[in-house]
């Protein structure tokens, strides 16, 4: 080593010291920010109990909690189960490829085939058990204030058939209902090739409607026994993608017809569906509209006379906008969570994505809009006790793969927001009659209060 390698050594020694050191605190930095924002995540929530524990395969769904009685709706797959590994597996672990113990398991088409819909309830302090499955990889339910009288539909499509004419599998669809909380159920008549869709009544359980794709609804005022069509005209069913919303769009379906982007039924028995259209033409002084959601409040006894010139004269007009949701405001107007910007063209497969907005309108016209971040994808929107709103939704930034679930709230009439992280979250409820929020992740169930 030469005198000048001698001197320089000291320098080049303290000055690798100083690089390792760096990199250790910006490591440290990192790494504590990961853990406060862990600490923030999890010191929010009070953790209640465990639920479901034993109910396979795991997984979430749509929950309810009245006191301390739980019940969740749960469409889920069937229960996967593999061979334990040989001894001679056991010696190459890296070579091991798990094996199933039925040959179905391995099939995607059987897999789907023995999809259920299941309905669990129960209470914090016994746990819950089932009191509903049947075959369905699709449905959705109804549950009345008491816990009495329920609801549920399925949509079943067996994987094995050739797909029908809309370029899915053959489906078949069932509607049951239970009057004593779920202790038993009975099928109601109902079409099997015809979907029944969301089940929405009010609290007596007797008078309600059903609402499904394709632009049907049928309504019955006698708890299900007897459904009359709600008809619709021919011009509102127009072509468009499988889901109008613009965000996660289904792929694209041959003669796929429009839906229903959002619907919500007061308590006083007014239904409000709002739908997109690429033209038609309403009643003299609203005309020709063009790519705009039209969105109409039904009551529960309106006419088919009154119906045939209600459609010409919607509630409101939205251009270049689509709802994804619709609830009623204490001072009798309208919370709407909308997205902005046109549906694209049904030649274009790729999905869409628009910013959120906040919308209030009240006597037929919008009295205040609030955007949302684009990061911001929302989704069930609450009113709380004393006319909070509560937006359950998601987060994701550009350069995310996964979106972080979020919950934001509003105690200003929409004006602004504050926005927190609830983690992962299986299932997700607002209970408004403590306005707190529950969440069910990794068979654990905690809760926290809202600000």
């Amino acid at each position: 080593m030469t005198r000048k390698e001698m001197l320089l050594l000291p320098w080049r020694l303290l000055r690798t010291l100083l690089k390792w050191l760096g990199i250790a605190i910006l490591g440290l930095l990192l790494l504590g920010a990961s853990a406060y924002g862990l600490y923030r995540v999890f010191s929010m929530w009070t953790y209640e109990t465990e639920l479901m524990e034993h109910d396979k395969p795991y997984g979430g769904g749509d929950m309810r909690i009245r006191g301390r009685q739980v019940m969740v709706f749960k469409p889920i797959g069937p229960e996967i189960k593999f061979k334990d590994m040989t001894e001679e597996e056991k010696k190459h672990p890296e070579t091991y490829q798990p094996k199933v113990t039925e040959p179905w398991m391995d099939s995607s088409a059987e897999r789907r085939n023995r999809a259920t819909i299941r309905l669990l309830r129960g209470d914090m302090d016994k746990g819950i058990r089932r009191i509903f499955e049947k075959p369905g990889q699709n449905g959705a339910w109804w549950l009345s204030p008491d816990w009495q009288t329920m609801y549920v539909t399925t949509d079943w499509s067996n994987r094995l058939l050739p797909n029908g004419p809309d370029g899915y599998g053959q489906r078949w669809h069932t509607l049951w209902k239970s009057s004593d909380g779920g202790q038993s159920w009975r099928q109601l008549p109902w079409p099997e090739r015809t979907q029944p869709g969301q089940p929405l009544f009010m609290a007596d359980g007797r008078r309600g409607f059903l609402v499904a794709d394709g632009m049907h609804i049928w309504r019955t005022a006698d708890g299900g026994e007897h459904w009359q069509e709600i008809v619709l005209p021919h011009w509102v069913n127009q072509q468009l993608t499988g889901h109008p919303s613009g965000n996660g769009l289904l792929p694209m379906v041959k003669d796929a017809r429009a839906t229903f982007s959002a619907f919500d039924l007061a308590d006083d028995g007014t239904l409000r569906v709002a739908f997109y259209v690429r033209k038609a033409r309403l009643a003299a002084g609203i005309g020709e509209v063009t790519e705009s959601t039209l969105l109409y409040s039904l009551p529960f006894a309106i006419t088919q006379d009154e119906l045939a010139r209600k459609w010409l004269q919607p509630d409101v007009v939205l251009p270049q906008q689509s709802l994804l949701d619709i609830k009623a405001a204490r001072d009798g107007g309208l919370h709407l969570i909308a997205l902005l910007g046109q549906v694209q063209p049904e030649t274009v497969d790729t999905i869409q994505k628009r910013p959120a907005a906040y919308l209030h309108w009240q006597n037929g016209k919008e009295t205040y809009r609030h955007a949302f971040e684009e990061r911001v994808i929302p989704g069930a929107l609450f009113v709380g006790p004393q006319g909070q709103l509560v937006l359950a939704g998601e987060s994701q930034k550009p350069e995310q793969i996964m979106s972080d679930a979020i919950t934001l709230v509003s105690t200003d009439q929409g004006r602004s927001w504050y926005e927190s992280d609830d983690g992962m979250a299986y299932a997700w409820y607002y209970e408004a009659e403590r306005n707190r929020i529950w969440k069910y992740q990794f068979n654990s169930l905690y809760w926290r209060v809202l600000e």
